[in-house]
């Protein structure tokens, strides 16, 4: 079988799989220590290994699918168990933080629904990566507003399609950086207002 490198410097591959339904890549963390999240001492003493199942970026148009072994550790200074920490993966999530946003980018020129389909991907499945990853860029945002009080903004008021013919968000984006500040339900006069009185720019900034 062809080696495909995988991009994800945290983890080495152990095993590659073209399977039924996709390309099976079997990784682990490289690194082999890790910073208790209770106490702050390192520790290298494994208490067990989990396996967990996650999508990741398609290859040759074949999806992809990452068998990730998550080791957990046990502190040596305070005796709790905890898993190691992954940068490429959302916490509790089934999917990289790639293939997240790549679902999201393609969304935003198209609908919930139509993306759905095309990838085969549970509707409600990826409107929660959907939600979640606005979610995440609106905070973002909101603090890059915090510590640049002084930066020109732009605000753009428009729609978006989640269900084709059918469901419409609100959303409220910063015209020039092209980022989510904000998205309400429906596309109401009520939900430009909820938008606009959720203090996301402070009365100083609006000129």
């Amino acid at each position: 079988m062809l080696s495909i490198p995988l991009g994800l410097p945290e983890f080495k591959v152990i095993k590659q799989e073209l399977l039924s339904y996709g390309y099976a890549i079997h990784v682990e963390k490289t690194e082999t220590q890790e910073r208790c999240p209770h106490c702050g001492f390192a520790t290298s003493s494994v208490h067990d290994r989990r396996t967990r199942k996650v999508r990741d970026l398609a290859i040759f148009h074949q999806p992809v699918y990452l068998f990730v072994k998550v080791k957990r550790y046990r502190c040596w200074n305070c005796s709790q168990v905890f898993s190691a920490s992954l940068e490429s993966i959302p916490l509790n999530q089934h999917y990289t933080n790639r293939f997240g946003e790549y679902l999201y980018e393609l969304c935003e020129g198209s609908t919930i629904q139509e993306v759905s389909r095309k990838h085969r991907i549970p509707y409600t499945t990826l409107e929660r990566i959907y939600y979640f990853i606005a979610s995440k860029k609106a905070k973002e945002r909101q603090t890059a507003i915090e510590a640049s009080s002084q930066e020109e903004i732009v605000l753009s008021l428009d729609e978006i399609a989640v269900k084709k013919g059918h469901q419409y968000e609100t959303v409220l984006m910063d015209a020039k950086a092209g980022s989510v500040m904000g998205m309400h339900a429906d596309r109401q006069c009520d939900s430009a207002i909820n938008l606009l009185s959720q203090n996301i720019l402070s009365k100083e900034m609006v000129q």
